[in-house]
């Protein structure tokens, strides 16, 4: 008889994509951890774009404070995605509770004692409790965009919350947004001081540094070459480099990736999204950049038609978010495949 052939068991694909990760799959952001669980703020707004890695940040900030026998926390994730108005903010919080027994069990709290309460009583309860029991609130708020659309239909709900959030060292409020947040103040005005009060100047989202990104990298045993040519191409974007080294993982082939890639329509949708969530002067500059190549700020002033000194705030955060990169006195596009994608659509 012939011997069994044994094939070599499969090597599985170690990069992840399109979902939020924590603990071992997780890398970088050591700063901004830091900055919010040690730091003096208890209103913090994490801004990022899109896909830049902010679930991910409040899922580990939670699971790390589970996790520590040292923290003064007790942490509540909060998804807002969908909520719509008051009722649906309810829920939402309503679920987060139930989601998580690591936080029923360390403040006694449990759902049905809650569901009766209009939202800001929830909240405020909620802290109470949680005071109570020996801890401080830590509130991690994905998704904050939603705050828009529920201002819309009930802004007296934005300042009720808001009265509860600003309660000083009882409960740090951690909120993630893209930019489009900032219209918050400008289309649900309060009466009493802005929401965002507080949670301004917010703490930047940037991609990972280079480091953090090798380290992310080193999980598929690429080539060192192969390394940095993902590193340069992708700008260390977390979802693009996942995207990149999980499909070259497959068919380690890095220029036709690479390739296919830069046409992918999922790809592009994404940057057509990504790049609606920035404001108007900061796409214009983006525009500029890519139909001119790099420029000094002068040069993006007259070609933008935007005074010198009113490009300092959108720079700094097209450079913050990863869009941008200072070469000297001039800014380019960092991104590779964003900008063949910016090119293709001028």
């Amino acid at each position: 008889r012939e011997p069994m052939a044994t094939s070599t068991p499969t090597r599985r694909n170690p990069f992840i994509v399109g979902s939020w990760v924590r603990g071992e799959d997780f890398f970088g952001r050591s700063t901004i951890m830091r900055e919010i669980l040690e730091g003096e703020r208890h209103s913090i707004w994490v801004l990022g774009a899109r896909r830049l890695g902010k679930t991910s940040l409040l899922k580990e900030i939670e699971h790390r404070v589970q996790r520590s026998r040292e923290t003064p926390f007790v942490a509540l994730y909060w998804d807002l995605q969908g909520s719509g108005d008051a009722r649906g903010l309810g829920e939402t919080l309503l679920s987060s509770i139930e989601d998580s027994e690591t936080f029923r069990r360390s403040t006694d709290v449990t759902v049905d004692e809650l569901e009766s309460l209009p939202l800001a009583e929830m909240l405020a309860n909620l802290v109470r409790r949680t005071v109570r029991s020996g801890w401080r609130l830590l509130l991690l708020v994905d998704e904050a965009e939603e705050l828009l659309v529920v201002g819309r239909t009930d802004p007296a709900i934005l300042a009720r919350m808001r009265r509860v959030l600003s309660r000083g060292g009882d409960v740090r409020s951690v909120v993630t947004a893209t930019r489009l947040l900032a219209r918050l103040d400008d289309e649900v005005p309060l009466a009493t001081s802005p929401f965002l009060h507080g949670f301004i100047p917010p703490v930047y989202l940037s991609p990972l540094a280079a480091d953090e990104c090798r380290a992310l990298l080193a999980r598929g045993s690429f080539a060192p070459d192969e390394v940095e040519t993902i590193i340069e191409r992708t700008a260390c974007h977390p979802f693009l480099v996942q995207l990149l080294a999980s499909r070259l993982f497959e068919n380690r082939d890095l220029a036709a990736t690479l390739e296919q890639l830069a046409a992918d329509e999922m790809v592009a949708n994404f940057f057509s999204v990504d790049f609606q969530t920035l404001a108007e002067e900061e796409r214009a500059l983006l525009t500029e950049v890519a139909r001119e190549g790099a420029r000094n700020r002068r040069e993006l002033a007259l070609g933008t038609g935007q005074g010198e000194e009113a490009l300092e705030v959108p720079l700094y955060g097209l450079t913050m978010l990863g869009y941008l990169t200072r070469d000297g006195d001039s800014y380019r596009l960092t991104n590779w495949l964003f900008e063949r994608w910016l090119r293709r659509r001028l």
